[in-house]
C-alpha cells in the first residue's frame, strides 16, 4: 500500500445518510456562490425561489464536477496502462482513480437525492471537454484536475460551516474537502515534476492546451438553463448574472491560477492572451 492510499478514506455509500429525507427548506448552495446573489432580481425573489435557484445551480455544479471527474479518471487509467502496474507512479495513479471515482459517486448520488435531472454540458462545450480524454500525460493533465476540482471545492467551501445548508450537502462537501487537500497537493507536485522533466516544445504545448481547456472548464459550472426554475429565460438570466459569474470564477480560481502561474503554465504571449479570455486573469497581471 502506498503512503498516499493509507490515509483514512470515506465511503460515500455509507458515510452520508441517504435514507433521510431531503430538506427542501434549507439551501443546497452557499448564497454567495449563487449567480444571481446580490443582484436586484435576487432581492425581489421570494425565499422559496431563492432556494429553488440555489438547488438547480448546485445540481448543475455537481453534475459538472461528476462528469469531468469521470473523464479525468480515464487519464489516470491510461497512465497505469502505459507505465505498468508495479511502478510508484502507477500506484499513485490508481489511488487517484479511486478518489476521483468517489467524487463522481458522491455528487452523482447527491443529484439523485434531489429528484432533479442532472444538467448536461452544452453540446459544443461537451465536445471540447472530451479533449481531456486525449490529453498527454503531462502537466496539462494534472493542471486540468486542479481547475475542475479545486475551483469546485472553493465554490462549495462555505457549505461545511453554514448551518443553513442542507445536511446531505454539508456532509458530501466535508468528505470531498477532507480527501481533496491531499489530492490537490499531489496534483501540484505532479505539475511541477512534469514541467521539470519536459522540454521547451512540450512545455509550450501543455501551456497552450491547458489555456484552451481553461476557457471551457471555467465556464461549465452553472448551466443557463437553471433560470427556468424561477421563470426566467436562459438568455435573460445569462445577461443578469454575467458580472456575478465572472466574480465567482475569479474568486474560485484565484489560488489555482496563482499556482499555475508560479509553475510557468501561464507563460507565453498566446497562452497569456487565452487566459485573459477566461476572465480570471487581468491584463495587468501578465505584464
Amino acid at each position: 500500500m502506498s503512503a498516499r492510499s493509507s490515509a483514512v478514506q470515506y465511503d460515500p455509500h455509507v458515510d452520508i445518510d441517504w435514507e433521510s429525507p431531503w430538506r427542501s427548506e434549507e439551501c443546497a448552495l452557499p448564497q454567495e456562490s449563487v449567480t444571481l446573489y446580490g443582484t436586484r432580481v435576487w432581492a425581489k425573489l421570494a425565499g422559496s425561489d431563492q432556494r429553488t435557484l440555489a438547488l438547480h445551480e448546485a445540481v448543475s455544479r455537481w453534475s459538472t464536477v461528476a462528469y469531468l471527474s469521470a473523464i479525468l479518471t480515464g487519464n489516470q487509467l491510461r497512465r497505469v496502462a502505459e507505465e505498468g502496474l508495479n511502478s510508484s507512479d502507477s500506484r499513485n495513479a490508481l489511488d487517484e482513480v479511486s478518489k476521483s471515482s468517489r467524487t463522481t459517486i458522491t455528487f452523482g448520488r447527491l443529484v439523485r437525492a434531489t429528484d432533479l435531472a442532472p444538467y448536461k454540458p452544452p453540446r459544443g462545450t461537451a465536445t471540447a471537454v472530451k479533449l481531456l480524454s486525449f490529453l498527454p500525460l503531462g502537466a496539462a493533465s494534472h493542471a486540468s484536475m486542479l481547475l475542475v476540482e479545486e475551483t469546485f471545492a472553493r465554490t462549495m467551501a462555505a457549505a461545511v460551516t453554514d448551518p443553513g445548508i442542507e445536511p446531505h450537502v454539508r456532509q458530501a462537501v466535508r468528505i470531498h474537502r477532507f480527501e481533496c487537500d491531499e489530492r490537490f497537493e499531489f496534483a501540484r507536485s505532479e505539475v511541477l515534476a512534469a514541467q521539470r522533466k519536459s522540454n521547451r516544445i512540450s512545455r509550450a504545448y501543455n501551456r497552450l492546451l491547458l489555456a484552451v481547456l481553461a476557457n471551457v472548464i471555467l465556464r461549465l459550472g452553472v448551466s443557463f438553463e437553471v433560470y427556468r426554475s424561477i421563470g426566467i429565460g436562459p438568455m435573460r438570466g445569462a445577461l443578469i448574472s454575467r458580472r456575478r459569474r465572472a466574480a465567482i470564477r475569479r474568486r474560485d480560481a484565484a489560488a489555482t491560477v496563482a499556482f499555475l502561474d508560479s509553475a510557468g503554465m501561464l507563460d507565453g504571449a498566446v497562452t497569456a492572451a487565452l487566459w485573459r479570455l477566461t476572465g480570471v486573469v487581468q491584463s495587468d497581471e501578465r505584464q
